[in-house]
């Protein structure tokens, strides 16, 4: 009879306590990079590196929280990872610390993932298949992940110049001395002995850029047309461009929701993570929406809009502008754009605005974490409430000639409401 463990060893490298020191270390790497990944988004232009890093950070949220999860059941004390030691904590302010687009991806793609998916490899090499099946298949999913991820970033690591390349070597001669001096991520030994604080322990926080950066094809301007659209084709165009743009806001500033605040707990991280994937996703959506109308990025002008303005408010008033306000609200107008779209039998809008329009579902849910944040005082929630809406109407009555707040008509009664 069929024995699906016939080949599976009974001996290991690496007893409990050293796979719980591991698992622990794992964790802390992941969750870092997920982190100084998020804290990226805003600050480095190229917007096929945004949607790259967006997949990724998500994917790293999920392999740390499944290396939590794996800790518990090895008998560690509480969900807390391991402190990695001064070389780990070192090494990623050093990633941080990148000097531009293609260094930091150099760093991680060239350097920092191939060492921890040989980490991966190594443990999955040793460990007991039986004994310790459950890490020895995170290992082997994770690692696969890993490798999909090392090819994805020096696919793109080769859209930079060789100049560009040549620039950042010195940096990368750096992370890679940084990485050596760790060695192998797979050395229970060279684990610290106490615990962290908190997944993000031990790492400083960058200002965050006025200004979500864009690469070359983008321009600013005021509004999102250079002109009013001439007719409904036109309109089209430039709200699929401005949409694609504002996704994009969304997803560098839930990045820096993420980075800005080690604080919160480890279940806010990987909430913000997931968000932060799928508004990358919806900008690429808008994207290819508007190249199937026959645009293209960069046809219409971009404004430094959502995120610019949010970035400028404090984190309770962040969390209810994007998940109270700007998600929740423009539910309505996503639903008349969906059943406008089916009158004319555009099917691609259709199905686009439908999977958007789920999204968004839990988007809104995610606005549970101000009632965390401000422990559940309804009368302080209801203070942010009203700050955040005066704050935004008077925003809106200042771009009202924009088309885009124009276009979502769902949002600006509502403001106004709040004024009365």
């Amino acid at each position: 009879m069929y024995d699906i463990y016939a080949d599976y060893r009974l001996d290991s490298g690496f007893d409990v306590v050293q796979t719980a020191r591991l698992v622990a270390r794992y964790h802390y790497v992941e969750a870092q990079l997920m982190r100084i990944a998020a804290g990226k988004m805003a600050e480095l232009s190229e917007w096929e590196l945004k949607c790259l890093l967006g997949r990724h950070l998500w994917q790293d949220s999920l392999h740390a929280d499944a290396w939590l999860s794996r800790l518990i059941d090895l008998r560690w004390p509480r969900r807390a990872p391991l402190n990695p030691g001064e070389a780990i904590c070192q090494l990623l302010r050093l990633l941080d610390d990148a000097p531009g687009s293609a260094a930091f991806v150099a760093a991680v793609y060239r350097q920092v993932k191939p060492r921890l998916a040989a980490a991966y490899a190594a443990h999955r090499d040793a460990c007991a298949p039986l004994a310790d099946e459950p890490t020895w298949d995170l290992l082997g999913r994770i690692h696969a992940d890993e490798q999909e991820q090392i090819r994805q970033g020096m696919a793109l690591l080769e859209s930079f110049s060789s100049e560009t390349l040549a620039a950042v070597q010195s940096y990368e001669s750096a992370i890679a001395a940084a990485c050596d001096a760790i060695g192998s991520f797979a050395n229970p030994d060279t684990a610290a002995e106490r615990e962290a604080g908190g997944s993000f322990e031990g790492q400083s926080i960058r200002p965050a850029p006025p200004i979500a950066a864009r690469d070359g094809r983008f321009r600013f301007g005021e509004r999102a047309a250079d002109h009013p659209p001439a007719n409904d084709h036109e309109m089209a165009l430039m709200m699929a461009h401005r949409d694609a743009d504002n996704e994009m806001h969304a997803a560098e500033l839930l990045g820096r929701n993420l980075y800005e605040h080690p604080e919160m707990p480890w279940e806010y991280h990987v909430d913000t993570a997931r968000q932060l994937w799928d508004e990358v996703r919806h900008a690429v959506l808008y994207q290819r929406y508007l190249e199937h109308l026959g645009g293209k990025l960069g046809d219409f002008p971009v404004i430094a809009g959502n995120y610019a303005y949010r970035i400028g408010l404090d984190f309770p008033h962040r969390l209810y502008d994007l998940h109270l306000r700007g998600e929740k609200l423009g539910m309505p107008d996503l639903i008349r754009y969906r059943e406008t779209a089916r009158a004319r039998g555009d099917t691609p809008y259709v199905i686009l605005n439908d999977f958007v329009h789920a999204d968004e579902v839990p988007h809104v849910k995610n606005g549970r974490w101000l009632h965390w944040l401000l422990n559940n005082d309804e009368a302080a929630f209801r203070t942010i409430e009203r700050e955040t809406m005066r704050l935004r109407a008077a925003y809106e009555q200042a771009h009202a000639d924009d088309p885009i707040v124009v276009a979502y008509t769902g949002l600006v009664p509502a403001l106004l409401q709040h004024e009365e």
